[in-house]
Formats: C-alpha cells, structure tokens, sequence
C-alpha cells in the first residue's frame, strides 16, 4: 500500500502586503500635532501678561490699610453719603449740616457709643459753591488720636469733576479721603492733587470684580 503522504506536495506560505505605505498613521499624527498646536496657541492668546497692578500710592484700600477705628468711620461715611446726596436733592440742593446728620441719627456723626469708640471724631461742615463746581466737605478731627486719622468726606454732587483730578474722567458722586494725622488742616481748595500735596489718601472700598481687574487686567473676563 502506498502512502498518500508520499504524494502531497509541500504546502504554500503567501506573504500579503499592506495595501498602504504608512500614509494614513502619518496623517493622523500630523492631525494630532496640528491640534495640539492650535490649543497651545489660543490659551497663551487669552491669558492676559500684564503683571499684578498695585494699589497707587495715593489711595489706600479700606479693608487692608485702616484700623479697626478707621474702617467703621469709613464704613459709617460709606453709607451716610447716599443720604446726604438725596438731602441735598430734596431740600432744594442744599447740604445737611452735621447737627442735622447727629439729629437724624445718621453715623458716623451721631455721637453714641460706636463714635466714643471710634475716636470721638469731632465734624465740621463747609461749602466750595462756583459756577462749576457745588461741593460740601465733612471734616473729621479725633479727639483720640491715636485711634485715628483725619477724615474728609468730599460730596461732589454730579457737576463737572474736579480740576486736577488723579484719577478718571469721571467720579462717583462722593469720595472719602485719610489723612494720617489726627489734626490736619481743612482744605481751601479740592482738587486730588491739592489733597495729595496736603497728605491726604483717597480710601477706596474695592468689590470682588474691581480686585479681579487690578490684578489680572481691565480685560479679564472677555
């Protein structure tokens, strides 16, 4: 008997070559790359260079700088200043005095318990009127001077913004102003460099978005 194995031809190994030569693995990275690339780029466009803007060195921000004095008269004029300015609105544009702000029990001129405590700051009351300008100042002087400095609460009511100002175009329709000794003298004029000259501080009360700004830039959010 023969064997069938006898008769079997060896078998065939075919090799199949890819159809492709790596283009398409090419291609793909290149894409990878290229997005990765792009990415990159639009994150470095949007976050802003500028460095860290400081606090200028004729303002004072009320709730890192004050005393613990300071900050409740701050806080105390901060509030009072809206309802000076509907006082003046009403009552034929003219400014309450202090007896009236102490009779209407309005701090910080309100001579209670909070004030003995905050310095015993004695307020006086004065007019700059031009054809300009219709401004009332708030001075406060401490009898306890090492509690506080001198306060000046300056209502500029919405006429033409003071000569010489420091700052912008525009200004709120009052501004709070420090100076560090307890007896400084009552300005003539009010103009910020005037003030600045004189020693006084302007005390600004910074929100959440106006710190975002000063220390990532005006452009942050966009």
């Amino acid at each position: 008997m023969k064997s069938i194995a006898g008769h079997m031809s060896p078998g065939c190994v075919k090799v199949v070559r890819p159809s492709g030569t790596g283009l398409e693995t090419r291609l793909v990275l290149m894409v990878a790359l290229l997005t990765v690339l792009i990415c990159g780029g639009s994150i470095l466009l949007r976050n802003t260079s500028s460095a860290i803007r400081e606090t200028p060195d004729w303002q004072i921000d009320a709730f890192k700088d004050l005393r613990t004095e300071e900050l409740a008269t701050f806080n105390g004029l901060y509030t009072a200043a809206p309802e000076i300015e509907l006082f003046h609105e009403d009552v034929g544009s003219r400014w309450p005095t202090v007896d009236e702000l102490e009779s209407d029990f309005i701090p910080p001129f309100v001579q209670d318990v909070a004030w003995e405590q905050n310095g015993s700051i004695e307020w006086t009351h004065s007019i700059i009127s031009t054809s300009s300008k219709h401004i009332a100042l708030y001075v406060g002087h401490p009898r306890q001077g090492a509690q506080s400095g001198s306060f000046l609460l300056v209502m500029l009511h919405d006429h033409v913004k003071k000569e010489g100002n420091a700052g912008a175009t525009t200004h709120a329709p009052y501004e709070i102003w420090l100076h560090a000794s307890p007896a400084a003298d009552i300005p003539s004029m009010v103009t910020d460099q005037v003030l600045i000259n004189k020693g006084w501080r302007e005390v600004v009360a910074r929100r959440g978005e106006d710190e975002m700004k000063r220390t990532k830039g005006e452009d942050y959010l966009q």
